[in-house]
């Protein structure tokens, strides 16, 4: 993990490709925060706690658990209402985040790489398939927080509510390597159990980051680059292990 954060990092400034089209999730973030940073932030929000407030009344509990279970609700439909915002971001800039994962793959694996035209070209032919795979890939996702978001009322399952919103954060950008090499349901699902520890702990560190108003948008190029270093790199180690297994064999 901690080499993953160092090596995406590297190649996020040194790869000029990958920097450029880096910048477009940003700058779609940018302007989604200036068109709909006030409505999402103030209204949605003002709107929640304010649904949160009339639903539970403060008389009978006591002030201090009324302003508790406040408190906590509040934040995480603070957390939701970022993270929709985060994925609204990550759908529109998805067929560039494609590319960028495709060829940080590519540098990870020591293969040679493409110029910006023919990398672009790419890009604009794999976006029909990108953006369908996206929507499916939200609905999924949508269906999980649900769930995830119902267990967070109860306080005995509010632990697995966030375990289940870290995994499923790595998910989202995992999504774009297992996407390109097809992998099937089953084994996405292994995938995530073999590396429960180091997805689930970086999806909670992208998760506080995410939190982070318009500092998300800047993360959010990095969390593609990141995830696919880390599914690329023990990607190449299973595969050493399988050649040097078949060597023995052989």
């Amino acid at each position: 993990m901690i080499s993953s954060f160092q090596r995406s990092l590297q190649l996020l400034f040194k790869d000029k490709v990958v920097l450029t089209f880096s910048l477009v999730p940003i700058f779609v973030g940018l302007i989604l925060y200036y068109f709909l940073g006030a409505w999402i932030f103030q209204d949605v929000l003002g709107q929640g706690k304010e649904f949160i407030s009339n639903y539970i009344s403060s008389d009978g509990l006591g002030n201090f658990l009324y302003w508790f279970i406040v408190t906590i609700l509040s934040a995480g439909l603070f957390l939701l209402v970022n993270y929709t915002f985060v994925l609204s971001v990550s759908l529109i800039a998805s067929p560039f985040n494609d590319l960028i994962s495709g060829r940080i793959e590519r540098v990870v694996r020591g293969q040679s790489t493409k110029s910006l035209p023919e990398s672009f070209s790419l890009t604009m032919k794999r976006m029909p398939k990108v953006f369908l795979n996206e929507f499916k890939k939200l609905t999924f996702i949508g269906i999980l927080t649900i769930i995830g978001l119902s267990l967070s009322f109860f306080p005995v399952l509010a632990p697995l509510s966030i375990i289940i919103s870290c995994l499923l954060l790595s998910a989202s950008f995992l999504d774009y390597s297992w996407s390109r090499h097809d992998l099937a349901f089953r084994s996405c699902f292994n995938d995530i159990r073999k590396s429960f520890i180091s997805y689930g702990v970086s999806g909670g560190i992208f998760l506080l980051l995410f939190s982070i108003p318009l500092v998300n948008i800047f993360v959010l190029p990095y969390a593609v680059i990141y995830f696919t270093v880390l599914f690329s790199s023990k990607k190449v180690i299973d595969d050493g292990k399988f050649e040097k297994s078949a060597a023995q064999n052989t």
